[in-house]
């Protein structure tokens, strides 16, 4: 009996594993599956924790309110981040798939000149993030965080639409301009977050919501 289960479960990780994308498949399945359990345990630990305690109904009342304006402020600011950050990751697979179909400086797709400039100009958006993030911060405070936000915004779409162009000076610059893009990204929703949080008097909500952000 041994044996047999031995030889299924040889043959089940075989199949698995035997091409990268159903590597890839059952690695997501795994992940989501480990984060989908951890989350309801934590959601049942919070529950059983909450019925325990003995409450008065103004109490009662009070956190009603509480997680009103808690579900409002959450409701305002995640689907707007999450679409944010969503559209800064699908720079990644997608923007490469754009600068392979392009044949940079005579060099064709395939070419192994043609993957180092690649590799560049992604490396150029890197630096920008470096660069400027320690700058965007002060940016950020100085000029609002809505700007900021909006600013994102701005730089992302001039990324985005530098790929039309078969100019590797432009393709540069909009790399430049996504990396501004991803620092402002980092500084600007969080700390606008915070700060309409402090003026509805919710601040003790700002774990649960960025708990939320990197789910």
């Amino acid at each position: 009996a041994n044996d047999t289960t031995n030889t299924l479960v040889q043959q089940l990780l075989s199949s698995l594993l035997s091409t990268p994308s159903t590597l890839f498949r059952t690695l997501l399945v795994s992940i989501l599956s480990v984060a989908f359990v951890l989350k309801l345990l934590d959601y049942t630990s919070k529950s059983k924790t909450s019925t325990s305690e003995i409450i008065t109904p103004q109490q009662e009342e009070e956190e009603t309110e509480e997680k009103k304006k808690m579900k409002e402020l959450q409701f305002r600011f995640l689907p707007v981040f999450w679409m944010l950050r969503l559209a800064d990751w699908l720079q990644g697979p997608y923007f490469y798939e754009v600068y392979a179909s392009k044949a940079l400086l005579g060099a064709s797709s395939s070419s192994s000149s043609s993957l180092t400039i690649i590799s560049q100009l992604f490396l150029t958006g890197f630096a920008s993030t470096a660069l400027f993030g320690p700058v965007s911060g002060q940016l950020v405070d100085t000029y609002g965080r809505k700007k900021g936000t909006l600013a994102f915004c701005l730089f992302y779409m001039l990324g985005a639409l530098s790929t039309k162009s078969n100019t590797l000076l432009l393709l540069l610059l909009g790399r430049v301009a996504s990396g501004i893009g991803t620092s402002l990204l980092f500084s600007a929703p969080e700390s606008w977050l915070v700060g309409d949080a402090q003026r509805i008097g919710q601040e003790k909500a700002l774990g649960g919501t960025f708990g939320l952000v990197s789910d």
